[in-house]
């Protein structure tokens, strides 16, 4: 009850694009002598975190506002338009575990003359290597707007209620072409978008909790146990969502027969793996702003995907030679299986490769995890918030052997019935399934680096 009373005053929620989002808007007003740009930059804790200003709020809104001018750029039936900043604001938000998000407003303005029909066209580079959503509108005050390429009403209410369904695959519009002409202007209505799956709410609403919690002013002994207990389940889900590979590594423990010792190699390696990672990716985002939290996570992503796609062409190998005819004996001693030998048992391949397994399964660090840490830090509460991320990597180990377990369990009753004449294959269908699955995360994580 107490913490719950805590909880209910201090519930802040996370980023919905995520921590490491840097979001624009540009909301594009055309009347008959100028062009309007409301250029909004909606960064999250991260990026927040990694550029503060150097002086004064509206000091520092001007300069940022004249840097993002000289990124945008427009035509005027070819000619190039002259922007000008107008008004700039600067304004921090409450953000996820008392760590803050914050909102640019840039206004600016480039003349025309609307007497005709006139081909504009806009485009908004600034922060083009950064994540997040892009959203671009276009209206008419005093001319008529036809051929738009962007809608008259922004999805986003400019960059402050972000559609549910679109959050996995936000808009990334940076460029807009249309034609003015004398007449009245019309404004459109925005398309409804459906709600987020229950899963993905109950999620954010478990981390939303953790992260009131961790930016509480007084931790008391109740609120802490609850966010260490709140970092486990969010861990166990974490690796149960697609794109982690877990499953498919779990079958890798479940081909081994679930050894105990090899149970125990997984969780410790997946925990120490997180942990470390969020360490070090915490610290370099905060010695410095040229670190891109949100490519590192791509690569690591990718070096998790060659290393499940390594053990899984290790296993393939294995257990194609173990197949050939005189090859050990492979089928013939009652093991049932067919590769009690092929993972190199006796001969420190099985064990490296659980190694290399947990490895993969603990690389990619969390963000949930990150900003957890990032916030008890600035907190002065730094311990805490290495004991959440430990319990993140507990959370995920547990998923995964879970995982090995059931695994194991509907194999011996399939191979129990009448599937049991697929019994000599079950170790090459499970070696081709992590190759299959490592390639797919690795192509995956390389999308996101393009």
């Amino acid at each position: 009850m107490i913490a719950a009373a805590a909880l209910a005053g201090v519930v802040l929620a996370a980023h919905p694009l995520g921590n490491f989002s840097v979001n624009h808007y540009d909301g594009l007003t055309v009347r008959h002598d100028r062009i309007e740009d409301v250029a909004i930059v909606d960064s999250a804790e991260i990026p927040t975190l990694q550029d503060p200003p150097t002086g004064p709020a509206e000091l520092h809104a001007r300069r940022a506002c004249e840097e993002l001018r000289g990124d945008v750029a427009g035509q005027a039936e070819g000619r190039a338009l002259a922007w000008r900043v107008e008004e700039a604001s600067f304004a921090y938000r409450p953000g996820a575990a008392g760590l803050r998000t914050s909102r640019l407003t840039c206004r600016l303005s480039a003349p025309i003359r609307v007497d005709r029909p006139l081909t504009l066209t806009f485009a908004n580079a600034h922060r083009a290597d950064a994540v997040g959503w892009r959203e671009i509108t276009a209206i008419g005050s005093g001319v008529r707007l036809r051929d738009s390429s962007v809608p008259s009403r922004s999805m986003s209410d400019e960059l402050r209620d972000y559609p549910s369904d679109l959050l996995s695959s936000p808009p990334d519009v940076r460029q807009a072409r249309l034609t003015a002409e004398p007449g009245s202007g019309e404004r459109g209505t925005a398309a409804g978008v459906p709600g987020v799956d229950v899963i993905t709410r109950y999620t954010g609403t478990l981390a939303d909790r953790l992260n009131a919690v961790i930016g509480a002013e007084r931790l008391t002994i109740p609120l802490g146990l609850l966010a260490l207990l709140l970092s486990l389940v969010l861990g166990a889900v974490h690796a149960a969502m697609p794109g982690h590979g877990k499953t498919v590594m779990a079958a890798y423990l479940a081909g081994r027969d679930g050894r105990l010792r090899d149970a125990c190699t997984v969780a410790a390696t997946v925990t120490l793996t997180h942990t470390a990672g969020v360490l070090v990716l915490g610290l370099l985002v905060t010695i410095t702003a040229s670190v891109a939290g949100e490519v590192v996570l791509g690569w690591l992503g990718v070096v998790s995907g060659l290393l499940i796609a390594l053990i899984g062409t290790a296993l393939l190998c294995s257990a194609l030679r173990s197949r050939k005819p005189g090859h050990g004996h492979g089928h013939s001693h009652g093991h049932g299986h067919g590769h009690g030998h092929g993972h190199g048992h006796g001969h420190g391949h099985g064990h490296r490769g659980v190694v290399a397994l947990g490895v993969a399964g603990g690389l990619v660090p969390s963000p949930s995890a990150l900003v957890v840490l990032l916030g008890a830090m600035a907190l002065g509460r730094t311990a805490f918030g290495v004991m959440t991320v430990v319990c993140y990597g507990l959370g995920m180990a547990a998923t995964l052997l879970a995982a090995a377990l059931v695994l194991r369990r509907f194999r011996d009753l399939a191979l129990a019935g009448r599937l049991r004449r697929l019994r000599p294959y079950t170790a090459t269908m499970t070696a081709a399934l992590v190759l299959l699955v490592g390639t797919g995360i690795t192509v995956r994580a390389m999308a996101t680096l393009i």
